[in-house]
């Protein structure tokens, strides 16, 4: 999935979000929205995909529980696919947050994770965080510091990323001979999932090639990653408030 892709999937997610809904309705697509998204929204995650991409499996668990109607179940899984560097996911709960979109109104809490998902700079998440910046008061600024300090401490790209490209690196060992040497693999329901273009998807081989579930494999990783760069600290680290956050873009 593109960058493209996953930020008008986000947007989709949290556009939908503000629907005003009694409490036993489910979400509804707003007028022009592509309705094969909805289609993609409510399929089964693919539970295999949480051994590699815990971060992508989380993710479409809380899309899928979200146009079920299960709130609570949605931002459980939301928070899940934040703590491994998900960003969309830590955006849609700024945005949930700080506009009481199904989850309780706390604008300091949703600033605060807007600040986490603004790590890497996307462009629409950027906006999102500088306008609700804008938006809040000095006392909400001063807890929206506190709730920050918490929040990076498990979910920041510094501890979250690594955590997650680990994660990857050590499940995708397993696949390492029949990608590299050739051979077959299966893993439970993720033949079906989308490849980049050039590879053909309706080639049965698709599900049991170990070189093509390696490639794509790869090419969610560095999706789920983009933006993200190790690096090298030396010295004690200084955590930045969020207050401080918005005069450095």
């Amino acid at each position: 999935m593109s960058m493209h892709r996953m930020a008008m999937a986000v947007a989709f997610l949290v556009a939908a979000s503000a629907l005003p809904a009694l409490a036993a309705d489910k979400p509804q697509p707003l007028p022009g929205q592509d309705q094969r998204v909805v289609a993609n929204a409510l399929r089964e995650c693919p539970t295999a995909l949480e051994r590699f991409l815990p971060g992508d499996y989380y993710y479409c668990d809380a899309t899928r529980n979200f146009w079920s109607g299960r709130d609570d179940a949605a931002r459980a899984s939301l928070k899940n696919a934040a703590a491994w560097a998900n960003k969309p996911a830590q955006y849609a709960l700024g945005i949930m947050y700080f506009n009481g979109d199904h989850a309780e109104k706390n604008r300091a809490l949703g600033l605060a994770w807007l600040g986490v998902a603004n790590e890497r700079h996307d462009p629409e998440v950027q906006a999102a965080f500088m306008d609700a910046y804008r938006r809040v008061t000095p006392e909400e600024m001063a807890q929206a510091d506190a709730y920050y300090r918490e929040l990076k401490a498990t979910y920041a790209d510094k501890v979250a990323a690594p955590r997650a490209s680990k994660r990857f690196d050590r499940a995708y060992s397993d696949l390492f001979y029949a990608v590299n040497f050739g051979g077959s693999v299966f893993i439970d329901g993720l033949a079906g999932l989308p490849m980049s273009d050039g590879i053909d998807q309706n080639n049965p081989e698709n599900g049991t090639s170990g070189f093509v579930i390696g490639r794509m494999l790869q090419e969610r990783k560095a999706t789920a990653l983009a933006g993200w760069q190790e690096t090298v600290t030396v010295g004690d680290p200084t955590l930045v408030p969020v207050s401080q956050v918005i005069q450095r873009q």
